[in-house]
């Protein structure tokens, strides 16, 4: 779905309806399938039930307690990490 109007309610109608579609193909079709969103197409849940879920899924499909520990010692600053990042993969340590 994309969002070829300008018309700020038909945006957000637009934007509501593919939350629902969302919604209801992760929750009927992604574990029946092993189905895994795109990584640029991932929403930060702002309900912390949903991130830890989320958090969870990535955890049990990529390798992200490697990916923590590469992102410490090539990237002990942060300079290459953003807020998303920090709360999808977050970190024991504070970067």
């Amino acid at each position: 779905m994309y969002l070829p109007t300008m018309d700020a309610r038909q945006r957000k109608d637009i934007t509501e309806e593919f939350f629902h579609y969302m919604h209801l193909t992760q929750s009927q079709l992604w574990d029946k399938y092993s189905a895994y969103e795109h990584w640029a197409k991932i929403e930060v849940p702002k309900d912390k039930e949903e991130l830890e879920a989320l958090q969870a899924r990535l955890k049990n499909r990529f390798p992200v307690d490697a990916y923590n520990k590469a992102r410490k010692e090539l990237d002990p600053n942060g300079i290459l990490s953003n807020n998303m990042l920090g709360k999808l993969f977050p970190l024991s340590d504070p970067v």
